[in-house]
């Protein structure tokens, strides 16, 4: 994917250039449609057989990606107005390479089963996307009822959790994983592990209104409701939550929430978001208020030359305590001059991320102060990332991968223009992946047939990392494709000053140390988790199969005494394989 540029055109109001791309295979999309909405109304655009597209705003000033569509692609289409890709023309200036990357619509096959592997009819399907602010204008069935065979075919991007649930069983949820899109097969198992009690269906609803700070009712804000933070390591629903855009008089319904404690919070663009915690289901008169707020600016530059980025995605992340960032707002700019501008920033400690193309990922710290309504200023430079190259190979027969897919675990963020660290292997099964930022990471394979892995300890230089050689088990006639990966087999939240544990996998290092739900690891050999921050944090967990570390544990059986914390103790915990 080459890099985005600017040059000087004789376009009086700029222009625009780039392909629209399969998110998964790379290829050029043809017949892709691209609406983009500007303060004088909406003008179009159509890719031809490559995919390529063009296009010449009538006025200069900003206008808004509002639509993306292609057959066979899940649609791009957020609320009008209110889109998170930004195209800025600038009189005399074209940019281009400009790279647009769709999800395909693939149908998956997805089964239910009880403990004994038996199909189970009537079961109540849900698929959680976390991206209903990118579809509302194409809303799409995200349920179903198993049938006779315990089937039910359904649409789901990567990354999505298909949850199950029946009055006789305990519910299940499945992710939508790269294996699975290749696999097109999803199987939920319902039952869970003995002595798992039923979860209670998910019948309880919130309702409320969303309104602005004079009182009027706020038509198409998106409400989010997720499991209540301060209930960790108790998790209510599913991690992605649930989402809902309020009509015209602002009201909003919530269905399908299991009982316990949710946070609500309503978001529009260009206003400071409304949102209220702990809150039970049942309550129909919600009352969330959207106000003013900071205008978040900056420019971005390339740190080698001084000159503008001329295309960026910017994520912006709300600090609470030392360790636990909260995603506030994503935006990808199209601007010459390598100006973004952020709306309605509440007061608060902020963490501004910057990514581009060939570029490693840059932040900075932002305080808004309180009662602040102007111009918060934020700049950012990048420099180049490091290079990786390698191959993909089948594990025993050492035979090359083609189209298995490489990610950096945590760094490939959503979003039709989001900047992905990402790399599909060629005929021989090499990959490169550019942009890279240094210290340790981890990858995430795929590949049909084959097991996943994530390999994590990965180290990156300023320079070109040596090669690396990946192996993907083959799956047998009949088998499911696993997760393969090395670590303590523990599911992690930063609290805090601690990692605190919400699930152990039994088998896993951390069953065998004696880790439970609601331990809190405060230090990974020696370092404390404060100083290594959440990323690093894990990485340090995760390492050599069999080799072993040290963690600082703050056990949850040995609550601390006239308001001092528990004492910290010292396991010894073994890395294993963990398949899942």
């Amino acid at each position: 994917m080459p890099a985005t540029y600017a040059e000087r055109s004789t376009e009086a109001n700029g222009a625009f250039e780039g392909r629209v791309i399969s998110a998964t295979t790379g290829e050029g999309v043809e017949g892709a449609e691209l609406t983009f909405a500007g303060s004088g109304g909406a003008t179009s655009a159509r890719t031809d057989a490559g995919g390529r597209f063009r296009f010449v705003p009538y006025t200069a000033g900003t206008w808004q990606l509002a639509v993306v569509t292609a057959r066979g692609y899940l649609p791009f289409g957020p609320e009008w107005g209110q889109s998170p890709i930004r195209f800025t023309a600038v009189p005399g200036q074209r940019i281009s390479d400009i790279v647009l990357a769709l999800t395909p619509e693939v149908e998956l096959l997805g089964r239910v089963e009880g403990a004994d592997g038996q199909p189970v009819a009537g079961a109540r399907v849900r698929v959680l996307t976390g991206r209903g602010g990118e579809s509302v204008l194409f809303p799409t069935s995200d349920r179903y009822t198993s049938d006779a065979r315990g089937e039910f075919r359904f649409h789901g991007p990567e990354g999505a959790i298909v949850e199950a649930r029946h009055p006789a069983h305990a519910s299940a949820r499945a992710e939508v994983t790269s294996a699975t899109l290749l696999a097109r097969r999803l199987v939920l198992k319902l039952g869970g592990h003995e002595g798992t009690e039923a979860t209670p269906p998910g019948d309880a609803s919130l309702a409320g209104r969303v309104v602005d700070g004079s009182g009027r009712a706020v038509a198409g804000a998106l409400v989010s409701v997720t499991s209540a933070a301060s209930a960790w390591p108790r998790l209510y629903g599913d991690a992605l939550g649930y989402e809902q855009v309020t009509d015209e008089e602002g009201r909003f319904t919530v269905e399908g929430l299991e009982p316990g404690s949710y946070d609500v919070t309503a978001r529009l663009m260009g206003l400071s978001p409304g949102e209220l915690r702990d809150v039970a289901p049942g309550r129909k008169d919600l009352v969330l208020t959207l106000g003013q707020g900071a205008r978040l600016v900056g420019t971005v530059r390339d740190a080698a030359t001084g000159k503008p980025m001329s295309s960026f995605t910017l994520a912006v992340l709300t600090k609470r305590g030392p360790l636990q960032r909260v995603p506030f707002a994503q935006l990808s700019f199209i601007d010459a001059r390598g100006h973004y501008e952020l709306a309605g920033v509440p007061a608060g400690s902020y963490v501004v991320q910057v990514a581009a193309y060939g570029y490693a990922p840059s932040e900075t710290h932002v305080e808004v102060p309180r009662n602040t309504l102007g111009t918060v200023t934020a700049d950012v430079s990048l420099g180049r990332g490091a290079k990786m190259t390698g191959r993909v190979v089948e594990e025993g027969s050492n035979l090359p991968l083609e189209r298995a897919r490489i990610a950096v675990e945590g760094m490939s963020g959503e979003g039709a223009l989001s900047v992905r660290y990402d790399a599909l292997t060629d005929a021989e099964g090499h990959f490169t992946l550019e942009g890279l930022p240094t210290g340790q990471l981890s990858l995430y394979v795929s590949a049909e047939g084959h097991h996943s892995r994530i390999i994590s300890g990965i180290r990156v230089g300023p320079e070109a990392t040596a090669p690396q050689v990946l192996e993907l088990r083959k799956t047998e006639e009949g088998e499911e494709p696993q997760l393969d990966m090395v670590g303590i087999g523990a599911v992690l939240a930063p609290r805090e000053d601690a990692l605190v544990v919400g699930q152990v996998f039994p088998g896993g290092g951390a069953a065998e140390a004696g880790l439970v739900t609601g331990d809190g690891i405060v230090r990974i050999d020696g370092r404390p988790v404060v100083e290594l921050g959440f990323p690093e944090a894990i990485q340090s967990i995760r390492g050599v199969e069999n080799s072993k570390l040290v963690l600082g544990v703050r056990k949850a059986s040995a609550p601390g005494t006239e308001g001092s914390p528990a004492p910290i103790v010292d396991l010894t915990v073994t890395r294993r394989r963990i398949r899942k």
